[in-house]
Order: structure tokens, then C-alpha cells, then sequence
């Protein structure tokens, strides 16, 4: 369990030069490794999985073909097409519904360190355009509900399109919202809380500016520390609108740890209900200080993906001895 240590310590952001470039920041990071990280930052993502959508009425065999098995372990059914072949598009059944989904395994994983059950009521704060949470609707029931939101129109609009497609209303009550994610005020809600926060995006950077340096115009330290103080804003509002004895997974696809392990731990400073993480098994990647990163470099060009799980165990945080006397880190909606 994590409490608030005496004195009102301070980000580690503070003691950052500004003016450090793209890769001055992440050779700095990454040390002797930032070469071979960048270099598979830079390659193509190589992932051509699909997620087998359960709500079709069609034989598996004639609407997804000759596919292989991603992972056995994970509960979604996510397949690749055999050889170098592309998927085809997804076959429709007569009711309109769709029958597989792209979905990578990094996205995947977020999803099934959730642990959702079949009548959980779910929230999906950071939709985008509804991959997560189609996801998310192949572990629920009717008796279940699952809440998807986009505050960008044109990403909502395809996420709209993308429940419709993919999620009978009569098998999962699913409800698409347009808020700033931000302000979502419901506290004690739900019993899991996926936030998929917006991220620099180093990979997609990097592939952007090809053989040159990333532009400051694209990348700086300071939009960079400005982006983890709204996401830090994010999780607490996960924590907050997250039932007690619920579970919140934050994930990025970012490999700046301002955006991680360090937004993680000013949420959980900050926070005011009692927290705990959770270390979950995670079969690819490596250990961070308080999740799990998946790397490009080391994991067949999977990722970047960043994953922290928690578990809230109540909406007031214990008192301790260690308690801060000022109180001035217990405002959850500062940045």
C-alpha cells in the first residue's frame, strides 16, 4: 500500500533542462541501448494480429481462414494470418456484425490485465476510435455495461461506427460518450477503469522524421512534462471514478518514463483514496519501477507499450504516521 511521505517532495521533473533535445533526453534514459531501441523505433511494426469478434454468427473457419493462434495463455482470441500474407477484410454476418478486429498484442494485453468479469460495469476513459473496447466487450454479458469515451469528434464518430459494427446491443450495453476525460466526474462508478493516455508517440516521431532529427517543432521537454501532468490528471480521475475493490490499468505507448513510472508515482502522492498496485504476470517485456514496458528492441518489434495496474482498496486513504501535515499534495484534480 502506498501512503504520502512526510515532507512535500518534489516531481522529478523539476530538475530537467528544458532545452534538451529528442535524443539528448532519450540517450540520456536509455544509455548504450538508446542505439539499437531507436534503430526498432524507427522499423515498421510488424503485427498483423486480429481479434476473433465472438458476437458473429459465422463458422470460424470459412470467415477467418488459415490464421494461427497469437498466444494460447490470453483469454482474447487474437490470430495472425500463416505465412506473409494480409488479412482479408472481415467477413459480415446477416446481422451486419463484423468478424475480426485488427488488434495488436500489446493492445491486447492492456485489455486482459483489466481482468474483467462478465457482469463488471467498465469504463474506457481514452477510447480513441473503440479497438480496447471492442476488446473489453468480448468478456461481458448483457447484465454488464461498458462506457466508451472519445473526446475527439472524428475519432468518436469511428468509434460509434466500430460498436455498431462489432457489439450487438442486445448481447453488451454499450454507451459512447464525447466528454473531456479530464473532468469525468463518477465517483465510485466502476469496477474496472482502462485510461490509455495520450502519449508523445516516440515510434510514430521517429518514423515521421525518417532519416533526420525530430524537430523541436514536433518534440520538447516541455510539452513533454505538460502532457504527464494532464496525464497524471487522467489516472486520478481512474482512481477516483473507480469502485473500491476495483481495478484501474494506465498505459501509454510512450518510452518517456515522465509519462510513466513517473506520472504513476505523482498519482499515487496525490491520490486520495487507498491504493495498491498490482504486479500481474506480463509474458513479454521487461519490469519497470512500478509496471511493466514492452520494448521494440527486445520483444520482435512489439511496442512500445507501458502498463501499470492498480488495485483501490477504498475512497479515503488511511491515515499513517508518515502522513504529509501540509496536505498539499491531496488535490486530485491539480497538475
Amino acid at each position: 500500500m502506498h501512503s504520502r511521505r512526510k515532507g512535500n517532495r518534489r516531481s522529478n521533473t523539476n530538475g530537467l533542462r528544458k532545452s534538451e533535445t529528442f535524443e539528448d533526453f532519450y540517450g540520456s534514459h536509455y544509455g548504450e541501448r538508446w542505439a539499437a531501441l531507436r534503430k526498432a523505433l524507427c522499423a515498421p511494426a510488424c503485427d498483423r494480429s486480429v481479434l476473433w469478434n465472438k458476437f458473429v454468427k459465422l463458422p470460424f473457419e470459412s470467415a477467418m481462414g488459415d490464421v494461427k493462434r497469437v498466444d494460447d495463455a490470453l483469454l482474447l482470441q487474437l490470430f495472425s494470418p500463416l505465412g506473409s500474407g494480409e488479412m482479408p477484410p472481415p467477413a459480415i454476418d446477416e446481422f451486419n456484425v463484423k468478424a475480426h478486429y485488427p488488434l495488436d498484442y500489446t493492445t491486447a494485453l492492456a485489455v486482459e490485465l483489466l481482468g474483467v468479469q462478465q457482469f463488471d460495469l467498465v469504463l474506457d476513459l481514452c477510447a480513441g476510435v473503440g479497438g480496447k473496447s471492442i476488446a473489453i466487450s468480448q468478456f461481458l454479458s448483457n447484465s454488464a455495461s461498458l462506457t466508451a469515451n472519445e473526446q475527439r469528434g472524428d475519432r468518436c464518430a469511428r468509434l460509434r461506427r466500430n460498436i455498431k459494427e462489432y457489439v450487438p446491443s442486445n448481447y453488451v450495453p454499450v454507451t459512447v460518450t464525447q466528454r473531456k476525460p479530464e473532468t469525468w466526474h463518477d465517483p465510485s462508478t466502476y469496477h474496472r477503469v482502462l485510461v490509455d493516455a495520450p502519449c508523445t508517440g516516440e515510434r510514430q516521431l521517429l518514423q515521421h522524421s525518417g532519416k533526420h532529427a525530430v524537430s523541436p517543432l514536433h518534440w520538447s521537454l516541455q510539452a513533454c512534462v505538460e502532457l504527464s501532468h494532464t496525464q497524471r490528471g487522467l489516472l486520478l480521475r481512474s482512481i477516483e471514478t473507480c469502485r473500491p475493490g476495483g481495478r484501474i490499468v494506465y498505459t501509454t505507448c510512450s518510452i518517456s518514463p515522465l509519462e510513466n513510472d513517473e506520472v504513476v508515482r505523482e498519482a499515487l502522492k496525490r491520490t486520495r483514496c487507498q491504493v495498491e498496485l498490482m504486479h500481474p504476470p506480463v509474458p513479454i517485456g521487461e519490469k519497470t519501477e512500478f509496471g511493466h514496458i514492452v520494448l521494440p528492441d527486445r520483444d520482435n518489434g512489439r511496442g512500445p507499450a507501458y502498463y501499470c495496474v492498480i488495485h483501490k482498496i477504498s475512497d479515503k486513504r488511511e491515515e499513517s504516521e508518515d502522513e504529509d501535515e501540509d496536505g498539499n499534495d491531496d488535490d486530485s484534480t491539480s497538475s
